[in-house]
């Protein structure tokens, strides 16, 4: 239903009765009585795709959790709704690959690929959710079932379509709203707000306050030398990771604690307002004594999530935010004259993602470069290069590194005897490599000799299309899949506009995960100027954000603040040089 971006209207507030009913009717559909919607505030659109129409029901954080086709009573709930609630429908399950390569892709889920015992209820016209094996309480897709599923205990060797997809994780309804929720991990289920301040009101971590949470510096364990001294008996705080022998939670809790402190009393590039998840990257993560990143991270905090961590130093008087749910922005901080225990506070050593971790300017330039996104280049073989990747025993549905590659050239070298007696340094190639080699050379440029520096090049370039993935501060994917073509640059241009008005115009930050409000309420706020966003000239689908004055520089410190780098960036300005006067 969703396989292209649908398009949507302005969304407007439910009516309370309006809500009540609509709650009712999704109460009476999937025969839960205890079913309410995760926020007071529901809100509703309607929708037009290329084979539907209808109405979108969605939070207060605007993440669609409920959809509708025109001239029908049934609801369709979304992805985000049943990893809230894993038991909303019944799951049918199926293999890894047929889930992530499949049924993501827009296929509907075949009979074959998938896995019984089925539940009981999946039987023709049910409303289902499907999972892999690999997750099972994490519905990646909802269908309509096609076939009485119980019926069959064995799937190899018959045909037909199993469940007919009508939603799935990432579709066009989830990038129109483009909603913040990533899929939560195995065994997990997304909380809502709700649910989170209750947590927070009833859980108690040794004492009703952080305060009392926090052990003082001599309870925590240390381990001790065959010779004592006094000195040593105390824990020291910058050397408290590599002492402590076990971390409890209330340890890792005093550390992110800390590192709060030393980013609001000492970090000199904390400049708010700022995105949340930027602050805990490149400010909260790094600021942490020497630790093991996978004993000391956010999940093993009383917290367990960003959004509850800077809600409670919020509560404390710490932090000022703006945002709902997980989207939050800190548009404040306290200052030593403020909090007392900032003015008591007395910085230390920071690990090795620290900006001060060394007082050297190379040593915090290759700090503050690890903080920003990086990228690998990937090379997918075409139909010319299969035959060679046969004959060098290398596999054909797999993307290459370039060292992979060259690795795997070197081998078939080596295996053929191909080096020239003559120049150990140059390459005689046999017909199968001629033909890889000079596949994009013209017929009179051809060669059958060439020097290993330079075979690469004719190789890559027309035998393998190029691919990408981004990678974030943390390490992980930007993206779930790796992207055809190279890496792209946002653009910043500035320029003059008719009526001597100048202005600095930032598009293409969207390959980014940039978000278009949140770009724009930066930039106004960093080059104190008007800012608005629309569509490009060149590109009607992609978004630019606007901002009144030549703030090119400027633009680009945000963009670093996102963690992409300004080698990505490519900024022009187009004003014109005064004239000298004579």
């Amino acid at each position: 239903m969703f396989k292209k971006d649908p398009q949507i209207k302005a969304l407007s507030n439910l009516k309370n009765s309006e809500r009540k009913k609509v709650q009712a009717q999704c109460q009476s559909q999937t025969e839960l009585s205890d079913y309410t919607f995760p926020s007071q505030v529901i809100k509703q659109t309607t929708f037009k795709s290329q084979l539907s129409a209808g109405t979108i029901y969605t939070d207060e954080s605007n993440v669609p959790i409920w959809f509708k086709e025109k001239f029908s009573d049934l609801l369709y709930p979304t992805v985000y709704t049943c990893w809230k609630r894993p038991t909303l429908l019944p799951v049918v399950l199926a293999h890894e690959y047929v889930v992530e390569e499949k049924v993501l892709k827009g296929a509907n889920l075949m009979l074959p690929g998938t896995v019984p015992p089925f539940d009981p209820r999946c039987r023709k016209t049910q409303l289902v959710g499907i999972a892999s094996t690999r997750t099972p309480n994490v519905v990646k897709a909802i269908g309509i079932v096609q076939l009485n599923l119980p019926e069959y205990t064995r799937v190899i060797g018959e045909s037909g379509v199993a469940v007919e997809i009508t939603h799935t994780w990432e579709d066009g309804l989830c990038r129109i709203f483009k909603a913040k929720v990533e899929p939560p991990e195995a065994g997990e289920s997304l909380e809502s707000e709700s649910d989170e301040q209750d947590e927070e009101e009833s859980e108690e971590v040794s004492g009703a306050e952080i305060g009392e949470a926090i052990p003082k510096e001599s309870d925590l364990p240390v381990t001790t030398t065959s010779d004592p001294t006094p000195s040593s008996t105390s824990t020291d705080l910058e050397n408290m990771a590599e002492q402590l022998t076990t971390l409890r939670i209330e340890d890792v809790d005093h550390l992110f604690t800390r590192s709060l402190y030393y980013t609001l009393t000492t970090d000199p590039k904390l400049e708010v307002p700022m995105s949340s998840s930027v602050f805990v990257s490149n400010h909260i993560l790094r600021n942490l004594p020497p630790v093991d990143p996978s004993e000391v991270n956010m999940k093993k905090t009383t917290w367990r999530k960003t959004a509850k961590f800077l809600k409670h130093f919020e509560k404390e008087g710490f932090l000022k935010l703006k945002g709902k749910g997980d989207d939050l922005t800190i548009v404040g901080t306290a200052t030593k004259d403020s909090k007392h225990e900032l003015s008591k506070f007395e910085p230390y050593r920071v690990g090795s993602f620290g900006a001060n971790s060394s007082g050297s300017k190379a040593n915090a330039q290759d700090n503050s470069q690890q903080a920003m996104m990086s990228a690998i280049t990937l090379y997918k073989p075409i139909s010319s290069a299969k035959e060679f990747l046969r004959a060098a025993d290398m596999r054909l549905d797999t993307l290459y590194t370039q060292q992979e590659l060259k690795s795997g050239v070197d081998r078939y070298i080596a295996e053929k005897k191909l080096v020239s007696p003559d120049n150990k340094a140059a390459v005689r190639l046999d017909d199968l490599l001629f033909a890889v080699v000079n596949r994009a050379v013209k017929k009179e440029n051809a060669v059958r000799t060439i020097t290993r520096a330079q075979i690469m090049v004719p190789i890559l370039k027309g035998n393998f299309s190029e691919h990408f993935v981004v990678l974030k501060p943390d390490g992980n994917p930007l993206f779930k899949h790796p992207l055809k073509g190279s890496i792209p640059k946002v653009e910043i241009v500035t320029e003059m506009k008719i009526g001597r008005k100048v202005v600095t115009k930032v598009s293409n930050f969207e390959k980014f995960q940039v978000d278009a409000r949140e770009l724009a309420e930066f930039l106004r706020k960093k080059c104190s100027g008007a800012t608005t966003i629309g569509e490009t000239t060149t590109a009607p689908k992609t978004l630019e954000v606007t901002v009144q004055g030549p703030h090119g520089p400027a633009a680009i410190d945000v963009l670093n603040d996102y963690g992409i780098p300004t080698k990505w960036i490519n900024f022009v300005n187009k004003l014109k040089k005064g004239k000298k006067r004579s």
